[in-house]
């Protein structure tokens, strides 16, 4: 993951907890380490992130990721990704026809 401006952003994933590899090619430092939902992203630092995913693997319910700055909230600086059992997917998402799922918080 990489932040796309100037600006640092923390950038939440729903559902999943994840402990981040490394910052930029290096050790994250401590504060870092240990399991996280929230990593901040900084300019020019890419940050590479292992995910567990235990509950659900689904070809149609999307795991959404945000920024939890306000400002970029409030102008929809979200995405949305799938997990599913053999790594394959479609390259769109469809919106399920019930709102509930890991997209709906």
């Amino acid at each position: 993951m990489t932040t796309p401006d100037v600006f640092p952003h923390n950038v939440h994933v729903h559902d999943v907890q994840f402990r981040i590899l490394d910052v930029d090619g290096g050790d994250p430092p401590v504060w870092l380490r240990g399991w996280k939902d929230t990593v901040p992203l900084h300019p020019g630092r890419p940050v590479r992130l292992l995910m567990r995913f235990e509950d659900c693997a689904s070809a149609s319910v999307p795991y959404m990721v945000h920024c939890h700055l306000l400002q970029h909230e409030d102008s929809g600086m979200m995405g949305q990704f799938l997990v599913t059992e053999d790594g394959t997917g479609s390259e769109t998402i469809t919106a399920p026809p019930d709102p509930g799922g890991h997209a709906s918080h």
